[in-house]
């Protein structure tokens, strides 16, 4: 049958008619727009989801890979957006300063670093991440602690350097200033070699629905390797960073092992949490 033009294959029943009728008059209005109408779309599209992927967007506006790589690049150039190999995702929000960030909230970082460093026993094996919640999860470490840290900060290096009984590996890269650590493939690819006991985290934000999400692309990529390429994950996050919007998934908190919190912390949420099978543990303030 014809229907506007457009030949549609005969459908089984009404509903399935329906919506047949929908998809194709959708597809209609998707190809006539313009370039800057479907930029504007993508752009939208992007900011609501936080990612596309190059090949949906293609099949979804009628137009070639090549089209929406255009299209991204566009935006890209105009700083809208942040491209990765096969699509772009949200622009990231500017981190504040890491001096800046030090101070924030200091002592309930103090209070979930001591409890966190009180509960890893020795000879452990551990990825942590750059965040200043795990800086000073590092510098609480009992002075004779014995274990190896691996990490991509070079700040999280020279302060683990301080312990003379704890082995310390660099992963080496191009430093992004934003997150004060080493990205990019190569980082990456070194992550996946490891098999470490333990992933120490700490959090840009959780969102209402319980998913540890981050600032930059590349600081959620490098959280999520080294996720997958340790044995339990140990996130350290202060009351402030639930709920707390950030541009870029990390992973659900169901794949958290235990989540180290400070006492202000909404109770219901930790409910939420513990309903997850994660262990949920208050950072004592004496």
């Amino acid at each position: 049958m014809v229907y506007g033009g457009i030949v549609l294959i005969e459908a089984s029943n009404r509903r399935d008619w329906r919506l047949m009728v929908r998809q194709s008059n959708r597809k209609l209005v998707q190809t006539s727009l313009s370039p800057e109408e479907r930029q504007a779309t993508i752009l939208e599209r992007i900011n609501e989801k936080g990612r596309a992927l190059s090949s949906e967007l293609a099949i979804e506006f009628g137009v070639s890979e090549d089209s929406i790589r255009r299209d991204l690049r566009h935006l890209t150039d105009a700083k809208l957006v942040q491209r990765f190999h096969g699509g772009a995702a949200k622009k990231a929000t500017p981190s504040l300063e890491f001096e800046t960030r030090l101070s924030q909230n200091a002592r309930a970082k103090n209070f979930i670093a001591l409890e966190a460093a009180a509960r890893v026993a020795n000879n452990t094996t551990m990825l942590v991440d750059s965040s200043t919640t795990v800086l000073s999860f590092i510098r609480a470490l009992h002075p004779r602690f014995e274990g190896c840290i691996i990490t991509a900060s070079p700040d999280i290096a020279v302060v683990a350097l301080e312990n003379p009984s704890v082995a310390v590996v660099t992963i080496g890269g191009v430093i992004n200033r934003a997150n004060r650590s080493a990205v990019g493939a190569s980082v990456l690819a070194s992550v996946q070699s490891y098999n470490a006991d333990l992933c120490v985290l700490g959090a840009c934000g959780i969102d209402d629905n319980l998913c540890l999400r981050a600032d930059d692309l590349e600081d959620a990529l490098l959280k999520r390797e080294m996720i997958r390429s340790s044995s339990a994950t140990m996130v350290l996050a202060s009351a402030d960073k639930f709920g707390k919007p950030a541009a870029f998934f990390v992973a659900p908190i169901s794949e958290i092992s235990s989540v180290i919190v400070d006492q202000m912390t909404d109770v219901d949420v930790l409910r939420r949490i513990r309903e997850q099978g994660v262990s949920v543990i208050l950072a004592s303030e004496k």
